[in-house]
């Protein structure tokens, strides 16, 4: 019988939503208390993926104050356990609020006889410097420590003062002595020596101590000329200048000085590596002449390996543009090396020099500066592309390194498009090379700069895409190669009219392809506008998938592209059909998404998306119906007397202006939207930002059009309306074309801007700018399939109901205090487009209408709102905010507790969440007399709340 282990734990507690931080606790509570120390130790080492989950001041405390008290009574095993939880929980140790009680707990190992607890002891201490700095007894223990007789404790004491020396300025001048007498002294090994050296890095809290550190480590190098220590101390000191910035210009030195007089290869190819790491923080403040120094040396060197390495320090350090700005003369000393190595017959050397060069020619062409010699660049360039293409498999680092060239030449100066478009047309002929793919990466990047330099490669892409379908078992490489000529085409014939060559092409491959290459490709095509292509894509991939949301998330895509597909301008029907068809195929999209949304994917950004489109096809619509009734709605019969009364001419015309009237709300309304789910779009890249803003713009601009027609006074404006940036991107650019010849057709919507009549011609010419904008396509945007960035704000508020759905019962005459909590979650490339800067809370607070006493409280009572605000700064993903909320009446309120962020440009994104609060405040009882028997006429007993009697005499009426 094979035995099977019974896992004591849920494994998915801390995965599924329906598990709270306390259970999940709890659960982890259970497996410390337990006699097996297995079940200690899987209960420990889940406690990392805890603080991940619920990172919580008050969860993380009473945690790490159960694993000291595990650390303190568990064994050396346990102890370790302990040990490496507090190393994977570094960002959340600060929430820790009894400090106190954690070290107490912990420094009570260290009086153990046993140096392995002692060990651990000190480097839990190390794990935990950055809460305790300042911790005098623990900086003592390790001072301590580093004169045991124990190898293991004396490793861990290092251990504990770089962490130390990296967070205290105290410890780390205390320890410089001590750490130059063990390297000094003659009884210290020779190998605790090479550990204590690195302590010395850690020591730039100050200018004083660096700069004692920086004279120890110099002092060092000729008493200890082994290459060992050479090395260790080298690199020392490298770090000391990259933190401090003002010793490097005296660390390149030290490293030239090394580069050239040392004769160990290993210690120069060292110094090269620690110029590397100083050429980025601090070019500027490299000492004039270096570069020059560095090309001296390799010019004279002897070993042809130095070349390389030399030619990586220089790469970084011309990115910066006063290393450029020096050596932008073709007489300069780098322009000649590079130049020299242009035709090296070793690909990598011939890569890099070609990279400098080509990052000196842009910055020039970025500041418009004369400069020579680009020829002989874009040739040598062109050579190497020719030659590292002509290799099969080898080589595509370099190859990588040369195509980036050629994009940054391009975007430098859009000439160079053509060049490289024809040169790469010819090297996409081969469907078995690896270097294919890559190519036609390029040609993409270079045809979202020009696409018009795409279209004589058209043929070309195509018949290679008729080889490729002729495969019979394609690899990999070559379905992605497929999606990726097919993804060319797309590019290539954005804005134009499709061939029925380039169409059977596209249908032909699709027909035998993978299905998610054929899903790819759709979406391709749906980001460039192409929506036919797609919706016959999508159409037979509906029924080829295993799950019921995923069929409908085919569907929704289908009937989105269907109703793009019929706002085509080849269509034959009216504009009102094709209007029409295209609204009722997006309501279909939208019931299809509700479908396909789940509690882990809502799909609100797409689910919003359509909405808004449908609504601005549905006010399109409208606005076509409006003018046609100019002609079929007379004017009323008392239209002389509303103008006389209103004093407004246009009420002559009455439906029609009414009605137009209506229109400009109605895209005042969309436009809102578009702005509200741009705001809401945190995560959105900047080409789906783009596509909202400029449809934003579109539905402005026909508001103005039509305000313009029925509005006194209302005239558009060019510099009221901006349609993307100078550099749109490709997709946006038909949408950019079409507003801007909308725009141009309207300018002079009015014939007599003295007269206020709304003529046919004005109406003829309305209805044309909204056909341009409608026949123009519609690309869909990135963020609508993929999320590249995932940020997302979880709240815990406090105080909250025992049960759920209670009220908070609050004194009347007090103030509740309401804490809010946060954490910002991030997915796996965080910052990928903007960051978190601040995060702010609002609290709002509403008084609440009672069915029972409708007739007491007031409207306008009830219409009063009071908002409080707070704006916080995240510490490592976590913020906390407090308010001090007053109720002024009796009553049942509801308060909203609403988070937005703001990104590193002070931005504000509406992204929520939000979460709220029903506080009940009894009102006062009011004081009602009675009459008690056997008492005087002039008194009258008052009842009071608290059921006492109280008499109070009160006066005779008169």
């Amino acid at each position: 019988m094979i035995m099977v282990r019974v896992n004591t734990f849920n494994e998915n507690g801390l995965g599924e939503p329906d598990q709270d931080a306390n259970s999940a606790l709890t659960e982890l509570d259970k497996g410390l208390r337990s006699n097996k120390v297995g079940e200690q130790c899987e209960a420990i080492v889940r406690f990392p993926k805890l603080f991940e989950r619920y990172p919580f001041p008050i969860l993380i405390n009473a945690s790490l104050l159960k694993l000291a008290d595990v650390f303190r009574f568990g064994n050396n095993f346990l102890r370790l356990c302990v040990l490496r939880v507090c190393q994977q929980s570094d960002k959340h140790l600060d929430k820790v609020s009894n400090v106190d009680e954690f070290v107490k707990r912990i420094y009570s190992v260290i009086h153990s006889n046993d140096p392995i607890a002692r060990a651990v002891t000190l480097r839990i201490f190390g794990a935990v410097a950055a809460i305790i700095p300042e911790r005098q007894q623990i900086h003592h223990c390790i001072r301590s420590s580093l004169d045991s007789h124990d190898n293991v404790e004396v490793e861990a004491a290092i251990y504990g003062a770089v962490r130390f020396a990296a967070q205290s300025k105290s410890f780390a001048i205390s320890m410089c002595n001590k750490v130059s007498d063990m390297i000094q002294r003659q009884s210290t090994p020779a190998n605790m020596k090479l550990k204590l050296i690195p302590i010395l890095q850690y020591m730039h809290h100050d200018t004083n101590t660096a700069a004692m550190v920086r004279s120890l480590c110099i002092e060092l190098l000729p008493g200890y000329p082994a290459q060992e220590f050479v090395l260790v101390t080298l690199m020392a000191l490298t770090k000391l200048a990259s933190a401090t910035l003002v010793d490097i210009p005296s660390q390149v030195n030290l490293l030239l000085n090394y580069l050239k007089e040392d004769p160990r290869w290993e210690v120069k190819s060292k110094a090269l590596e620690h110029l590397y790491e100083l050429a980025g923080p601090g070019a500027h403040l490299w000492p004039p002449g270096s570069i020059d120094n560095i090309i001296e040396f390799v010019l004279q060197s002897k070993h042809k390996r130095i070349l390389s390495p030399a030619l990586d320090v220089l790469q970084v350090l011309v990115e910066s543009p006063i290393m450029c700005h020096e050596h932008r003369s073709s007489g300069s000393k780098l322009r000649e090396l590079c130049s020299n190595h242009c035709y090296s017959p070793e690909p990598k050397i011939a890569a890099q020099a070609i990279g400098i060069l080509s990052q000196i020619f842009c910055y020039c062409y970025r500041e418009n500066l004369e400069t020579d010699g680009e020829e002989e660049v874009i040739s040598a360039l062109e050579t190497l592309i020719l030659l590292l293409t002509c290799i099969k498999g080898k080589h595509s680092v370099q190859l990588k390194t040369v195509l980036k060239c050629a994009i940054r030449l391009c975007e430098a100066k859009h000439q160079y498009c053509e060049v490289f478009v024809e040169l790469l047309g010819t090297r996409i002929q081969d469907i078995d090379s690896d270097h294919t793919l890559i190519i036609c990466e390029v040609l993409g990047a270079i045809g979202s700069l020009k696409p018009e330099t795409l279209i004589p490669l058209i043929d070309t892409i195509l018949n290679l895409l008729d080889a490729l379908r002729m495969v019979a078992t394609p690899t990999k490489l070559q379905i992605q190669m497929k999606t990726m000529l097919c993804t060319l085409v797309f590019q290539t014939l954005s804005g134009y009219k499709w061939s029925d060559a380039a169409y059977d092409g596209i249908i032909n491959v699709v027909n035998g392809n993978n299905l998610w290459a054929n899903y790819c490709i759709a979406r391709a095509a749906m980001r460039y506008g192409h929506h036919k292509v797609a919706s016959y894509i999508f159409t037979g991939l509906t029924e080829q998938v295993s799950s019921e949301h995923f069929h409908f998330w085919l569907m929704c895509l289908k009937e989105l592209s269907e109703a793009e597909s019929q706002l085509c301008p080849q269509a034959a029907a009216p504009l009102i059909n094709r209007l029409d068809a295209a609204i009722i195929h997006y309501n279909k999209a939208v019931a299809a998404l509700k479908a396909a949304s789940t509690p882990q994917h809502n799909l609100l950004f797409q689910a919003e998306y359509m909405k808004i489109r449908a609504e601005y096809l549905q006010c399109l619509l409208q606005l076509i119906y409006t003018c046609n009734s100019l002609c079929v709605v007379p004017s009323p019969a008392i239209a002389a007397s509303i103008v006389q009364n209103t004093r407004d001419e246009y009420q002559r015309h009455g439906y029609v202006t009414n009605q137009l009237r209506k229109c400009v709300k109605d895209f005042k309304n969309c436009g809102d939207m578009h702005w509200k789910l741009y705001q809401a779009s945190f995560d959105a890249d900047p080409g789906t930002l783009e596509n909202m803003q400029i449809l934003q713009q579109m539905c402005v601009l026909l508001e103005k059009c039509v305000e313009s027609l029925c509005v006194s006074g209302a005239k558009i404006k060019e510099e009221h309306i901006e349609f993307g940036s100078k550099n749109t991107r490709l997709e946006s650019q038909q949408l950019v074309k079409a507003c801007k010849s909308a725009l141009q057709i309207v300018q002079n919507i009015k014939e007599d801007t003295a007269s206020v009549m709304i003529t046919h011609n004005q109406v003829e010419v309305l209805k044309k700018a909204v056909e341009i904008t409608v026949n123009a396509s519609l690309p869909i945007p990135r963020y609508f399939f993929q999320t590249l960035q995932f940020t997302s704000v979880k709240l815990a508020v406090s105080p909250q109901p025992r049960v759920l759905g209670e009220l908070i019962s609050v004194q009347s005459g007090s103030q509740l205090a309401v804490k809010v909590e946060g954490v910002i979650q991030h997915g796996a490339r965080p910052g990928l487009f903007r960051k978190i800067k601040e995060v702010v809370i609002t609290v709002t607070s509403q008084l609440q209408s009672n069915p029972k006493n409708k007739e007491v409280i007031d409207s306008k009572i009830l219409e009063q709102v009071a908002v409080l605000t707070q704006t916080v700064t995240p510490h490592k993903d976590f913020f906390t905010a407090q308010f001090l909320l007053a109720f002024p009446r009796g009553g049942q309120y509801l308060l909203s507790i609403e988070a937005s962020v703001v990104d590193e440009l002070c931005n504000t994104w509406k992204t929520g969440p939000k979460s709220s609060l029903t506080v009940k405040v009894p009102e006062e009882t009011k004081l009602q007399p009675i009459s008690v028997p056997g008492m005087a006429n002039n008194a009258n007993v008052i009842l009071m709340p608290e059921d006492s009697l109280f008499v109070r005499p009160l006066q005779k009426k008169t």
